[in-house]
């Protein structure tokens, strides 16, 4: 891990801790974005160590959603979050390039049919959650799929993930943009949200530079396998 994001892990980490005791947040709340921390700066190299500590991490973060009352992003946490990036980690180790995995993209069919799919769900989950009342019914629905399609995507490396994961970021930010209007006390949230943005774009642009080393590759793969 190069010194400059190691100076950045840090940095966001005493802002985090700063923000949580100015803002008397509970510091168990402050545990699980400690830990995404060193997650994210391994996701951002897209190395599969990133997916098992963020796997047992999402156990935390469920905990810490339930408290905060957003309850779909917990939902998400445990359900989906955790068996998916165990399993993410454990994949990606079985089709191994150098700490990443051999990445693919998506058919133009696949792409159309998830969309469409996404689209669908979202709409009736965010009717069903703005009838309940829920407040944060429109973000927290989108952030929730998108962290879905996003993880499952990352399981089986296609490298559309990481146009996706740029959305739920943003996506992410403003609905903590939302619950620190409400409650000031989520100012750790946003700024952990804005590294974790951060290092997403970093994401993409290292799976897109591992994609092109192994296309470049295939041709003396196949020169191999048929000597």
């Amino acid at each position: 891990m190069k010194n400059s994001k190691i100076i950045i892990i840090v940095a966001t980490g005493v802002a985090i801790l700063a923000a949580g005791v100015l803002c008397k947040q509970e510091f168990f709340l402050m545990i699980p974005l400690f830990i995404s921390l060193f997650v994210m700066a391994f996701q951002s190299e897209a190395n599969r160590v990133g997916a098992l500590i963020g796997s047992i991490n999402s156990l935390i973060y469920t905990a810490a959603y339930v408290y905060m009352g957003v309850y779909v992003s917990a939902a998400s946490a445990i359900i989906f979050s955790f068996p998916v990036q165990l399993m993410t980690f454990f994949r990606w180790k079985k089709k191994a390039y150098k700490k990443t995995a051999v990445f693919r993209k998506m058919t133009t069919k696949m792409r159309v049919g998830w969309s469409i799919a996404f689209l669908a769900v979202w709409g009736v989950m965010a009717v069903a959650l703005i009838h309940f009342g829920y407040e944060y019914a429109i973000l927290d629905s989108c952030t929730f799929l998108f962290g879905l399609l996003t993880q499952v995507l990352t399981m089986l490396a296609y490298i559309e993930y990481t146009y996706l994961w740029i959305i739920q970021c943003v996506v992410g930010v403003f609905l903590n943009v939302q619950m620190v209007v409400n409650d000031y006390k989520e100012t750790t949230y946003l700024i952990y949200g804005v590294y974790a943005l951060y290092c997403v774009i970093c994401a993409f642009i290292n799976v897109h530079k591992f994609y092109k080393e192994q296309q470049a590759q295939q041709p003396n793969r196949m020169e191999e396998k048929n000597a």
